[in-house]
């Protein structure tokens, strides 16, 4: 059966034509990085390059096409499974060429990316390695000194779900409410810490609710026989990072917005601004989603409740 993710529209992409006419020059890379903000664009486009360089619009059935995910509670690459990477590279090769497509090289452990150091400089002939990461600036300088860097462009495409929309209508709401003050110190809990712990229970459940529905769409791929479960988890863990990126990056649309309509709120927002990068850089690293998104509202809330207000104009 034909891959769904090797389909001709990724062909258009500027950086593939660039990487197909070098393949057509005999100037073809043999370790390529991929980059962008949109984790499924990039998966896709290292399946087309494995399907062109195997001549195989399956690849991830071919003998020779090898992944490397995260893989453990830790969500890391380890170095046992680096060295399985440069175990089968010593092996025979069904077809002359081999693929090996790394999934979040930003994921290394310092010892599986020194592994695989010499095997990104120096390949067995006929080998393609591709990665690809949304976390560019988190991916070792060891590693991106040994690729040739294609920036695939576009942003994360947003979620577009009635419900989401609606969670971040109450997100400006409670925002709106932590700018301005409570209407009364005895409202602060029904005008604000009621909404603001709802808000992180309904998060959590659209959180689960969008990776099940992304599931459906992208399956992961077939295990094999000793895998464990490991590709299914693997699999999972990369669509979780990158839906969950994607409603952070609207609740940070959402801050900014209210710091544009409040200006006396710049340095507030601002610093709210970097407690939501670090909220999602602990979930990143397997903190519970649910209690790294309350730490971020309860710290953002005092940001607010302290701050200095403007004194009102006289007259008014």
């Amino acid at each position: 059966m034909k891959s769904a993710v090797a389909s001709a529209d990724l062909a258009g992409l500027p950086a593939l034509k660039v990487l197909a006419r070098a393949r057509a020059e005999g100037r073809m890379p043999h370790a390529i990085l991929l980059t962008g903000a949109d984790a499924g664009l990039l998966e896709r486009a290292a399946e087309h390059l494995a399907a062109v360089h195997l001549e195989d619009p399956a690849p991830i059935a071919h003998p020779d096409y090898r992944n490397l995910r995260p893989g453990g509670l830790s969500r890391r690459i380890r170095i046992e499974t680096a060295q399985e990477v440069v175990h089968a590279f010593t092996l025979s090769s069904a077809t002359g060429r081999r693929v090996v497509v790394i999934h979040e090289p930003d994921r290394f452990t310092p010892e599986a990316a020194n592994c695989l150091l010499k095997s990104l400089e120096e390949p067995p002939p006929g080998t393609l390695i591709v990665l690809q990461t949304t976390n560019y600036y988190s991916v070792m300088t060891t590693i991106l000194s040994r690729c040739l860097r294609f920036h695939l462009g576009g942003e994360a495409p947003a979620i577009a779900d009635p419900s989401w929309n609606d969670w971040l209508r109450e997100f400006e709401r409670l925002l709106t409410r932590m700018v301005k003050g409570p209407a009364s110190p005895n409202a602060r809990v029904s005008e604000v810490f009621i909404p603001l712990y709802a808000l992180c229970a309904r998060f959590e459940v659209l959180l689960d609710l969008f990776i099940e529905e992304a599931l459906k769409v992208a399956p992961p791929p077939p295990p094999t026989d000793d895998d464990e479960g490991e590709i299914e988890k693997a699999h999972e863990a990369t669509i979780r990072r990158g839906i969950r990126a994607r409603m952070m990056i609207s609740l940070e649309e959402k801050l900014r917005l209210v710091g544009r309509a409040n200006p006396d709120c710049g340095t507030q927002v601002a610093e709210a601004v970097s407690l939501l990068e670090s909220a999602r850089h602990r979930m990143d690293l397997n903190y519970q989603a649910l209690a790294a998104l309350e730490q971020f509202m309860l710290r953002t809330l005092r940001l607010f409740a302290v701050r200095v207000r403007p004194e009102p104009s006289p007259g008014v």
